[in-house]
């Protein structure tokens, strides 16, 4: 799971390296966790594609509940899911994410993941709305989830986000609506497997060992599952 991602929060120089427009300025830290507003990129009614504000993770604004903030790119068909991926498409740009590590040499220690040359790592989202307080409409996002790049797996994590090629981010966030299997063969084509180096972000607490065995059944697991879904998770 991605509960951890660094943005730029300079909207402008961030718009210029989209090629998007700004919806409307807007606030948000640089270090985004569940619940947090950040900037997403999505194609509006005109066919432009803008940057506008997105709480990190789907669920009622007034719930007290945790917000579903990663879509399993396996659990695609889900109902939880379904007609975000079938209409409801983004982009999350992001510098770096963060992932706590249970094997290789890192073990024991939260990762921060990011591209080596520094260029923006651009992650398959969808969103949803939910009603605020005041009965407004707010968009909620979800990151795309895929089994782990090898870079990620190598390095403690059986999990991380489904990048896209720059090229490719028009086609995924049209807003024409598609089948699930369209949306499974635009993803098949968009994959990105981005250069990734890493640098330890902290120590994690000594209790991090027992959960040791079960990442390293989930991590098992994730590696037969491949076998039978491929590395991207989609056949």
């Amino acid at each position: 799971m991605c509960n951890q991602y660094n943005v730029k929060t300079n909207l402008s120089n961030l718009a210029t390296e989209l090629d998007a427009q700004i919806a409307f300025q807007f606030e948000c830290s640089d270090e985004v966790f569940p619940g947090a507003v950040s900037p997403v990129l999505a194609v509006n009614r005109d066919g432009q594609s803008e940057l506008r504000p997105m709480k990190f993770g789907f669920g009622s604004i007034r719930t007290t509940g945790p917000p579903l903030n990663n879509a399993r790119v396996e659990s695609i068909e889900k109902w939880t899911w379904k007609k975000s991926f079938q209409r409801y498409r983004c982009v999350v740009p992001m510098d770096a994410f963060r992932e706590p590590c249970y094997w290789g040499p890192e073990a024991g220690k939260e990762l921060t993941f990011s591209d080596k040359k520094g260029s923006s790592l651009l992650a398959a989202a969808i969103f949803s709305f939910a009603k605020s307080g005041d009965g407004q409409s707010v968009c909620c996002m979800s990151l795309v989830m895929r089994p782990a790049v090898p870079y990620v797996m190598a390095h403690g994590h059986h999990r991380s986000p489904f990048f896209l090629r720059r090229d490719a981010l028009e086609t995924w966030m049209d807003r024409q609506p598609r089948s699930i299997e369209q949306v499974r063969g635009v993803l098949r084509h968009a994959a990105h497997q981005p250069d990734l180096g890493h640098r330890v972000a902290r120590q994690m607490a000594e209790s991090w060992t027992k959960r040791k065995a079960a990442k390293l059944d989930q991590r098992d697991k994730q590696i037969a599952a491949v076998e039978a879904s491929g590395p991207l998770g989609l056949d």
